[in-house]
């Protein structure tokens, strides 16, 4: 963008700087107290027991020794879960706010407030201690995803609650987001990684300190090169997306990472008096803005590829302004939506989906077609289907294996059933300093070995960018829907000359047929079959295994009993949450095959 026009832009809006985030600052002199909006009725019915839970509870301490975990033992929730406990305080207590009016809540507020300020720094001991060692000595000027969050939730609360707040308490964030976050970005005489980088961090540490510097810096021709500079990582991270517009980190960090391109877009465009919109002047975020469409496969459930969670229901705020921007924009349902205020106390979603929720417009467009959708860069195919009265739904993967967040997961797939995931993608695991270290595929979610994919003489698919897949058909019609891959470069395993995998789901009987076909340059290899699910399998004869759940429900997996031998085991999964979770793996298992061999296996609705 001209320098020249976003300077003009920013100097001729520069009177209005005190009506900005006027939706916010309209409910805040105006407080809900009363509703009749069922979704903004359910957003008070959550808050309202946090607000309990808190006021019964003093604010946490941040201990050194449960800091020093990370670098000690790479463990880090321990003291993440009491950092964000603070967020999840401050944000309910802000959405408390705009429904009660501020003064009941004021002073649990700037306790809060003021204990962030104490801390030693706003950046998690992950970050500080894996990103800049240059820091060292002034960790409190580091800025992570949660130090720029940080900065923009406290300039946030003190611009819409800038009145009742105690002087000394604005006084104090103001100088600390300064010192911290602002003089830092300014002053560094090199590029932070992240302003370069083509993920989710890129959008929320600029979009952050973009918002913030739009609150606290008045003046437009010291707030316009930072905004050019916050800019510019935001085309960085449009970078990161196929030019389809799929997120390849998931349905979770395209929320993350788009959201926070979203709120500051909005931002400035009230900054500059709509004249820069970069959510609606970049072809390329419209298409972003639509991604979701394409990873719903029926109700909550979503194509949960790399580290995301199996299940993600709509953001009211965030949906709510995309589809007053874009007309295509459709969401699948609104019965089930995330919690308000996440495990890490966000607070730009959890304000916005008070002050952006238009409830109306949401309900127009709820439900949205059963289709197909092909993503030819990212190498998608997502399917739904009507099947007699069942709803079947169908997604599977090419891609790489150095992909943002990356699971080895070349050929992958999700089988999903009336709102039963028979075969499934397991996503996120526990976040440690292994899961991002050199023992990131010893994990079991991060390994091939935990995906529905092939083993080949008993190796499994190997990390890096050359390991890839190329798709050779895909094939959408009413009746059926088809998806073939090579997927030979997937594995280091010097006998193998081609595989070729592909998925014929048979749109009018729900069935799914996954056909694969090995050439090896010798006889003697060892193929295995291998298929994830969280539902207890039976062998029930040779050549079938049903799948079982409760009330009756069960799926059927076929095979060629004479070509396969069947085995079960069962493994633990720890979950992004540090749950465990029982998995089952089926292996289907063929011994010294010739140097051409065809498997086939059916997944077929009981």
């Amino acid at each position: 963008m001209n320098s020249r026009y976003l300077l003009d832009a920013l100097l001729e809006a520069e009177s209005d700087q005190g009506s900005l985030f006027h939706e916010a600052l309209q409910v805040a002199t105006t407080p809900i107290r009363h509703t009749e909006s069922p979704l903004l009725t359910s957003v008070f019915n959550e808050i309202s027991p946090l607000i309990k839970e808190f006021g019964s509870k003093p604010i946490a301490a941040l201990p050194f020794r449960e800091w020093d975990l990370y670098r000690s033992k790479g463990t880090r929730i321990e003291f993440e879960a009491l950092y964000f406990d603070r967020r999840r305080r401050l944000a309910a207590l802000v959405v408390a706010a705009l429904k009660d009016g501020v003064e009941p809540h004021l002073p649990a507020l700037e306790d809060t407030i003021w204990a962030i300020c104490d801390e030693y720094t706003w950046c998690l001991p992950a970050h500080l201690l894996n990103h800049d060692a240059a820091v060292e000595g002034e960790e409190y000027k580091h800025i992570d995803l949660f130090a720029s969050e940080t900065a923009h939730a406290l300039s946030e609360t003190c611009h819409m609650f800038q009145t009742q707040l105690n002087g000394l308490v604005v006084k104090r964030v103001h100088r600390e987001i300064m010192e911290r976050v602002l003089e830092p970005y300014v002053t560094l005489k090199r590029a932070y990684w992240w302003e370069t980088c083509d993920i989710n961090w890129s959008a929320v540490c600029a979009g952050n300190i973009g918002m913030t510097a739009i609150y606290l810096i008045q003046d437009s021709k010291t707030l316009m090169p930072v905004i050019a500079r916050v800019l510019a990582s935001m085309d960085c991270f449009l970078e990161g997306f196929s030019e389809e517009g799929a997120c390849l980190e998931g349905l979770g960090y395209w929320y993350y990472g788009f959201g926070y391109y979203v709120y500051f877009s909005e931002l400035l465009k009230q900054r500059t008096g709509g004249k820069v919109d970069i959510l609606q002047s970049n072809a390329k975020a419209r298409r972003v803005a639509q991604f979701p469409q394409s990873c719903f496969l029926q109700g909550n459930h979503i194509a949960n590829f790399s580290d995301c969670s199996r299940n993600n229901g709509i953001q009211i705020g965030i949906f709510s302004r995309l589809c007053e921007q874009f007309d295509e924009i459709r969401i699948p349902t609104l019965d089930n939506q995330p919690a308000i205020i996440d495990h890490c106390g966000r607070f730009a979603s959890a304000v916005r989906n008070v002050v952006w929720l238009n409830e109306e417009l949401l309900r127009e467009r709820e439900e949205m077609p059963l289709q197909t959708d092909f993503l030819p860069e990212a190498q998608w195919m997502v399917s739904r289907a009507k099947v007699g009265s069942k709803l079947v739904s169908f997604a599977a993967k090419g891609g790489h294996n150095d992909e943002p967040h990356n699971h080895n997961d070349i050929g992958h797939f999700i089988w999903i059933v009336d709102g039963v995931r028979w075969f499934e993608d397991l996503g996120a695991g526990l976040y440690t300093k292994q899961y991002f270290g050199e023992e990131r595929y010893a994990i079991l979610c991060n390994s091939s070995a935990g995906h529905s994919v092939p083993i080949i003489n008993g190796r499994h698919q190997e990390a890096g960018i050359q390991h890839r897949a190329q798709v050779l058909a895909a094939e959408c019609t009413d009746a059926s829907d088809k998806f073939k891959l090579e997927l030979s470069q997937a594995y280091a395993v010097p006998t193998l000359e081609k595989l070729e995998r592909s998925f014929e789901f048979d749109k009018l009987r729900g069935k799914l047929t996954i056909s694969d076909s090995f050439e090896f340059r010798e006889s003697g290899a060892s193929v295995t079959e291998r298929f994830v699910t969280q539902h207890r399998p039976v062998i029930v004869r040779e050549g079938e295994i049903r799948l079982e759940l409760g009330l009756g429900q069960q799926q059927l997996m076929r095979y060629d009993a004479k070509q396969l031998k069947a085995s079960i085991q069962s493994v633990e999964h720890q979950n992004h949450e540090g749950g465990t979770e029982l998995v089952y793996l089926i292996d289907l298992s063929a011994s010294e095959v010739e140097d051409q061999v065809s498997i086939r296996v059916t997944l077929e609705l009981a």
